[in-house]
């Protein structure tokens, strides 16, 4: 009598299929929501993605390295792997997120709608079996869901195959007694002698975990598509700017030969208009023909992996770079709105901006060009200009002011319409009047004029925090708030450091309110702007860092000295034992870095518009200044003397 078996148990217990990774998907796999394209899975829309897949399968490769841009599905194609394994080759799986959130997330939200949409992979859900961070299928894969910070949770079972998603998070950096978590993860996997390990991420800084494993790969494939004039294969990429991995902006051909990389050109720079915009092409490196996006589209669908270098060895780690200049995803690969993208990110004001557009649009890690510990390399940034003297470019003056328990420090900069900065002044004032000197009775000659002259536009006061050595202990906050009350105007406002940024940079509150539990606002009363001065730091470095070419160059007049120096390189950016980026003070004399951050900060478009609401080479009006008090208050003692300028 022959056996009656049921479809459920016919499914589970097929003969696996003769199939690669990407053939697999595109017979099993259907894409519902959040997916832009649903349906069957049809890799001609990323037919780069079918090497990376099929990769898996090679025997001799253990370990399989993306370094990706976002919007060119690369989750897709981790999802494919782990599918392709469970239904085909059932074992114990590990997909490691960089956070819990992201674990429930990916499996709830991607993989099981993976077997539920798909009629083929549905009878392998057991649904008792499927929990937001173990699944157990119907032929005995087991699939666990693990994320960097719990280290526990990856140490608790031997692995065939492990995926590591987004290992540039910060999740995957968090500091512990144990091994690093993709170390952990990896060595759950040393009792198969088939193991897989699947790394991919898009990437952040130069010493990230992905640009740190792709480095490492034993050879690393581009996806070289022809050129649709001349014919000659070549990879995609942004400008020579950004491809340091090609020495000298050439690449190695799949027959050995060495060519010229291509690269997006448009007229008009950063001030392109949007009908030059419209006109972006892709110049090709061979020939030098402009290709349209559609162009460069349908090439995209004719391209093949090609390694960056020639091995004469059986690789057991191979790495892809794949940038969003390949992506046929909806207006993602379009190079019109990548160039505007380019643009805004360069007129943004904020590095963070251009790093974002680099990590997700290029694929390209941001380099941190953090001044070395060197006083000459800040030094460098010495340009012709004399102190007290403002350049031709400039349309306003900001200064910062770091209040001291027995004085202030400060700086004074100047600023173009596009942030350019030139350092002014910096110094030391013991009294509250010469404070209110320096901002509303002194004025800077402008560069090649005997009778023009710049005042202060707008100065950022630090508010201080312990208590005052006066009598009655009042705070100096007290006494700073009580001085910017009688003699603010609208040019001085006080500042303090924000403890929740909330992802901004600058924000400002009113202090002064009626008392009472309801504690309205006062109309006119005192306004703090609160500043987060770690991306106000890391954005002071980055323009000190960038060269003249850079957008927002930073210079400092010819008298600068080493004094100003020390102050600069007081504090450094080091990772926590959260593996979060912080600031450490290393000196303890920072006050010019400080009221370095602050002036740039008064400047900064956060700061309601900034220097970009100012019309180029107009002079800014200001108030009149207050009456000048007959005596200032001066809880820091001596009121006599002109302090140290510089």
């Amino acid at each position: 009598m022959t056996p009656h078996w049921r479809n459920k148990e016919l499914t589970i217990w097929k003969p696996p299929d003769l199939l690669t990774i990407s053939e697999w998907a595109e017979k099993y796999r259907v894409l519902g929501p959040p997916s832009e394209e649903k349906g069957p899975l049809r890799l001609r829309r990323t037919p780069y993605m079918v090497p990376i897949m099929n990769t898996c399968l090679m025997p001799s490769v253990e370990t399989i390295v993306l370094c990706k841009s976002a919007q060119v599905a690369g989750t897709e194609g981790m999802i494919s792997i782990l599918g392709y394994f469970s239904h085909q080759d059932p074992c114990p799986i590990m997909l490691i997120l960089a956070d819990e959130d992201t674990a429930i997330y990916m499996s709830t939200s991607r993989i099981r709608p993976m077997y539920e949409n798909s009629p083929d992979l549905y009878p392998l859900v057991i649904p008792q079996e499927f929990t937001q961070k173990e699944i157990t299928l119907a032929n005995q894969t087991y699939i666990a869901m693990g994320w960097a910070s719990s280290v526990a949770k990856l140490g608790s079972r031997p692995i065939k195959i492990v995926i590591f998603d987004e290992v540039d998070k910060p999740g995957y950096y968090v500091s512990t007694k144990e091994a690093a978590p993709i170390s952990l993860g990896v060595q759950r996997t040393e009792t198969f002698f088939n193991r897989k390990i699947f790394i991919l991420s898009t990437p952040t800084l130069e010493e990230g975990n992905i640009s740190k494993h792709l480095a490492s790969s034993d050879v690393i494939y581009d996806w070289h598509i022809p050129c649709p004039f001349c014919g000659q294969y070549q990879p995609l990429r942004w400008s020579r700017k950004y491809s340091t991995e090609f020495e000298e902006g050439k690449y190695r051909a799949e027959d050995g030969t060495m060519h010229n990389l291509g690269e997006v050109v448009w007229e008009g720079g950063r001030d392109a208009t949007q009908e030059q915009i419209e006109k972006a092409r892709y110049k090709c490196g061979e020939c030098g023909a402009m290709w349209n996006t559609v162009q460069k589209n349908q090439a995209v669908e004719q391209g093949k992996m090609v390694a960056r270098t020639e091995i004469d060895f059986v690789p057991r780690k191979v790495g892809f770079h794949i940038n969003r200049l390949y992506s046929l995803l909806g207006k993602s690969g379009n190079i019109p709105k990548l160039v505007n993208d380019w643009i805004d990110c360069q007129k943004a004001g904020d590095p963070r901006e251009l790093q974002g557009f680099l990590n997700s649009a290029l694929a390209v890690p941001w380099v941190e060009k953090g001044i070395k510990p060197t006083e000459n390399k800040v030094l460098e940034r010495r340009c012709e200009l004399p102190p007290l003297v403002v350049p031709k470019e400039a349309v306003a003056l900001t200064a910062g002011i770091d209040v001291q328990k027995h004085g202030f420090y400060f700086t004074v900069w100047a600023f173009s319409h596009d942030l350019e900065s030139w350092l002014i002044q910096y110094g030391f004032l013991p009294t509250w009047e010469e404070v209110y000197d320096l901002v509303f009775d002194n004025a800077y000659q402008v560069q090649g004029t005997e009778q023009e002259t710049r005042q202060i536009w707008r100065v950022a006061m630090d508010t201080g925090g312990g208590v005052g050595e006066e009598e009655g202990g009042i705070s100096q906050t007290e006494e700073v708030y009580s001085w910017l009350r009688d003699n603010g105007r609208n040019v001085i406002w006080g500042i303090k450091g924000d403890a929740r940024p909330r992802g901004q940079k600058i924000r400002h509150s009113i202090i002064d309110k009626m008392p009472g539990p309801r504690g309205q606002i006062i109309r006119g009363g005192l306004v703090i702007y609160l500043l987060d001065t770690s991306q106000l730091k890391e954005d002071f470095f980055w323009r000190l860092s960038n060269s003249d070419s850079d957008p927002q160059p930073m210079h400092l007049h010819n008298e600068t000295g080493t004094d100003f120096a020390k102050h600069i390189l007081a504090e450094e950016k080091r990772r926590n034992k959260k593996g979060q980026w912080e600031w450490v003070v290393i000196y303890r004399e920072n006050h010019w870095l400080d009221a370095s951050i602050y002036a740039h900060a008064a400047a900064d478009p956060q700061w309601a518009g900034g220097v970009r609401v100012l019309r180029a080479l107009k002079k800014p009006k200001l108030k009149e200044p207050p009456d000048k008090p007959d005596r200032p208050s001066d809880w820091f003692g001596s009121s006599g003397g002109k302090g140290w300028l510089r």
